[in-house]
């Protein structure tokens, strides 16, 4: 299905389509320019990062978000995986600007994703919580040592057959069909990245480059990592990851501490050319939190997997400027049709060790349990939280983040599809 594209105009991202209704534009501030100096003052190793110019004035409340028509799923084979062959996420008409400069974009819908259906619903869709300490505080926590020791969260698919059915209660988000292009402007005849499966270093170009990263957090009284990625927001703080790198299934305490973001992270945040960034807020899934779990496998238990995503905002550095004004953003889709895929992340269980980001793509990608993404990928835990771009170009580095990356078996990772809940936490975090 091909899309004709509005004429793009100035502001922040907004909605279109649908799904959603236009909000006003707000002025946008200089192009974001080298400089040297960290988000915070590291604890041990340092590193420089761009900086950027001015800051970006606040955009005006965006218009209310208007739920979008749904596609009802069609029933999956129990068997093993069959393969999708869908149409593009979106083709757009107008003409992509350069690699990571910040261009406003207008966002566009895309057609709904055949594989999703209609939404689970609990009293609230959003948890939000607040974090309490302060950006150099959660710097401070996190040690040379520190860093280097955290532990990987293990998540295994299940062995229930029935968590294939997407006709048996256990759906994924509900497909939206709206689009926010990247911030360096829409995608339009992207060059893929090559089918890989090995899990590689990922040779980062353009927006890539600097939009994802390394995620720490400690859960009760021990340290994680996981992974995540910059999106392109009206606040320009925002950042998607798996809601399960957020969350104590054992413990009972919640919502993970000591959120720590490092873009282009490399040997343990020794490397660091985008600064260091403490979280504010966290926002998660209702649906997640009541009805998700592990076994002590590390199996998935419960509905609210389908739900496997969160966001979080972040602090702004010691100058004043958000995350996005330095990194930039990657597009992010709540719902369309999706053709070829390109997952980053850093795992760090063996035979990997974190100290770099790696990459699995494909162009044929599958459904596993609970209407998941499924690819073939040799990634291991460390990975999760990771984006699942869609429509990636290798030249400019942009691409859609369709999901994050959920649970891994010895040879697939999966990822449940970002829809209408997605979109209802993105808009709450600021990113419409």
């Amino acid at each position: 299905m091909s899309l004709r594209r509005p004429p793009l105009t100035g502001g922040e991202p907004h909605a279109t389509g649908p799904a959603a209704a236009t909000g006003p534009a707000a002025p946008t501030g200089p192009t974001p320019t080298p400089a040297v100096a960290p988000a915070v003052a590291p604890a041990a190793a340092t590193a420089a990062r761009p900086a950027a110019g001015p800051g970006v004035p606040p955009a005006p409340a965006p218009a209310p978000i208007v739920p979008a028509p749904i596609v009802p799923a069609p029933r999956h084979a129990v068997a093993r995986r069959p393969v999708l062959r869908t149409t593009a996420l979106v083709a757009f008409a107008a003409a992509l600007a350069g690699c990571a400069t910040q261009i406003p974009g207008e966002a566009v819908a895309g057609s709904l994703s055949p594989q999703i259906g209609p939404p689970l619903k609990t009293d609230t869709v959003s948890l939000r919580h607040d974090y309490e300490d302060s950006p150099q505080e959660v710097n401070d926590y996190w040690t040379e040592d520190r860093r280097r020791d955290a532990d990987t969260k293990i998540v295994t698919p299940d062995d229930d057959p029935e968590s294939s059915d997407t006709d048996g209660g256990t759906r994924p988000d509900a497909a939206t069909g709206v689009v926010v292009d990247p911030s360096s402007g829409p995608v339009t005849d992207p060059t893929p990245v090559a089918p890989a499966t090995a899990g590689d270093p990922f040779d980062a170009t353009g927006l890539a480059a600097s939009t994802q990263g390394r995620l720490y957090v400690t859960i009760g009284s021990d340290d994680y990592v996981c992974s995540a990625t910059v999106v392109n927001a009206a606040s320009q703080d925002v950042v998607a990851t798996a809601a399960h790198c957020l969350w104590d299934f054992e413990g009972g305490t919640g919502w993970a501490t000591n959120v720590f973001f490092v873009p282009a992270d490399e040997d343990n945040g020794a490397v660091a050319p985008y600064g260091y960034w403490a979280a504010e807020s966290a926002y998660g899934p209702q649906e997640f939190a009541d009805n998700a779990s592990t076994n002590s496998l590390g199996m998935v238990i419960g509905s609210g997997w389908t739900h496997d995503f969160a966001f979080l905002t972040m602090a702004p550095d010691d100058d004043g400027r958000r995350i996005q004004e330095v990194t930039g953003g990657q597009g992010i889709a709540f719902g369309g049709t999706v053709d070829d895929l390109l997952v980053t992340g850093y795992p760090a269980a063996a035979p990997f060790d974190g100290l770099d980001q790696r990459y699995c793509a494909s162009d044929d990608w599958f459904v596993l349990q609970r209407g998941a993404f499924g690819i073939e990928c040799a990634m291991t835990q460390g990975a999760s939280g990771g984006g699942w771009l869609s429509d990636y170009d290798t030249v400019t580095g942009a691409g859609y983040l369709v999901a994050t990356t959920s649970f891994r078996s010895p040879t697939e990772l999966g990822a449940m599809p970002l829809g209408e809940d997605a979109l209802a936490l993105f808009t709450e975090a600021g990113g419409l």
